[in-house]
């Protein structure tokens, strides 16, 4: 028998029971994951595919179809896990997302769900807090960086250049992540009005020859309107002078956003925060709780220095919605972004905080800084290894005298499946990086991949 739309409280036990029982036997031992799990066949593909049956079937062989989804691919629980810009899940933040879910609220109005709109602002000043933003500002919680970087280019083409952006110029660098042009083309902005500055020696922004393009393009009769700032790059963790970004914005009346979904979150610590100088001047920065705070996947944010800028690039009116957008005084999530429909992020972010406390977040950072660090100050002493760039946050790029011996050693690192690197390019070289951001990951788990490097290095 199928199981009905609406199960009884003797189904929804089941239901219940079934679910959180498998949802424990993942979190059970989560530091004794291999990073990378088995290869998925073809033939389980086309199972997971089958189309759903007539009748239904049970909550159990439905498990046991997650179960083996899941055995492929990255485990982001595994504290090995050190690719990309990790996530290493929260059983808090699940149990959230489980009452988001089920509680089903519309944040999008104010007055559908007054409550959990009190709630998600409350996030969103937090958040405004850490970077000293004034009263005026506001933000908005969405699925990620990709969204919170649109938006902010959305907000800053309405601010400077209004319906008339054909002119239009941002800048950005080799860097900067794809997001941003990405987000620039959705909002209009043509590749041609991208212009890439170049870097130093440290992977940062140039700031004179910032400076002396922008006067260059306005004395050509563009529209420099957006200077785009990286607190962390996906590649390298490199933080862009932001002080200087932030004086030649202001000098030359320019909008500063700054990309920090994946450092950001590092301004809570003592070191990220004097790492991160200059970001408290940006006009607008993205950042991710689903990265810094380990908030299930799905979860960005966006704050401005003042809340009309949002407001009137995003601000919609349907004849079916009343024509006030406060409600007690709170201003309707969906006149600050590009959603109307959109789930209840807000208690993804606030149970966590509320449950653990700032400092079970901020001592996770710190131990993120700490393998950093200590992975680089290893990495130095190995020959045939070239650290140029030096750790600004938690990420840890390094070469090799032979890229080929840097592929080579990638793939034994992935082959041992205890630990999992991702590599990147700079400059036409293989760049093999350490992301640390995962609380599980400890010292034994970097020395591991270390050790392999090495044993790959004496051949």
């Amino acid at each position: 028998m199928s199981t009905p739309l609406e199960p009884d409280k003797r189904q929804r036990d089941e239901l219940n029971e079934a679910v959180l029982s498998y949802l424990d036997g993942w979190y059970q031992a989560p530091s004794e994951l291999d990073a990378l799990g088995t290869a998925i066949t073809a033939d389980l593909i086309a199972h997971l595919g089958t189309p759903p049956t007539e009748e239904g079937r049970s909550i159990h062989s439905i498990l046991e179809d997650i179960d083996a989804a899941g055995q492929s691919g990255i485990y982001h629980a595994s504290p090995g896990h050190m690719s990309y810009i990790p996530n290493g899940g929260l059983y808090s933040g699940a149990l959230a997302d489980l009452l988001a879910s089920g509680l089903n609220r519309y944040t999008g109005v104010a007055n559908a769900a007054p409550g959990m709109t009190a709630i998600e602002q409350g996030v969103i000043k937090w958040i405004l807090s850490l970077f000293d933003f004034p009263e005026a500002g506001a933000g908005v919680l969405l699925s990620g960086g990709s969204m919170a970087n649109f938006t902010a280019v959305v907000a800053a083409r309405t601010a400077h250049l209004g319906d008339e952006f054909g002119t239009g110029v941002i800048y950005v660098t080799d860097r900067t992540h794809h997001s941003i042009a990405k987000g620039a083309r959705l909002a209009g902005i043509r590749n041609t009005q991208i212009v890439p500055i170049g870097t130093d020696e440290d992977l940062r922004m140039d700031s004179q020859q910032l400076r002396e393009r922008i006067e260059s393009d306005r004395h050509a009769g563009l529209s420099p309107f957006l200077i785009v700032g990286s607190a962390g790059t996906t590649d390298t963790g490199t933080v862009d002078l932001l002080d200087e970004l932030a004086d030649i914005a202001s000098e030359l009346g320019l909008w500063l956003h700054v990309d920090a979904a994946y450092g950001g979150f590092f301004q809570m610590t003592t070191r990220g925060d004097a790492a991160l100088r200059g970001i408290k001047r940006a006009d607008s920065i993205a950042l991710d709780p689903h990265k810094g705070l380990s908030i299930p996947f799905g979860v960005g944010a966006v704050i401005v220095r003042d809340e009309a800028h949002l407001i009137d690039a995003n601000e919609g009116r349907g004849a079916y919605l009343v024509p006030e957008d406060m409600h007690m005084g709170m201003r309707d999530i969906s006149s600050l972004g590009p959603e109307l429909s959109r789930p209840n992020r807000g208690v993804l972010v606030w149970l966590p905080l509320q449950l653990h406390g700032l400092g079970a977040f901020r001592e996770a950072l710190d131990s993120s800084l700490d393998l950093a660090r200590g992975a680089y100050d290893r990495l130095v002493t190995i020959a045939g290894i070239e650290t140029p760039w030096q750790p600004d946050l938690s990420i840890v790029a390094f070469r090799f005298e032979d890229d080929d011996v840097g592929r080579a050693a990638i793939e034994a690192v992935r082959a041992d499946r205890t630990v999992h690197l991702s590599p990147t390019n700079i400059d036409d070289r293989f760049v093999l990086r350490f992301a640390i951001l995962n609380r599980r990951s400890t010292q034994d788990h970097v020395d591991h991949a270390i050790d392999i490097i090495e044993k790959t290095l004496a051949g």
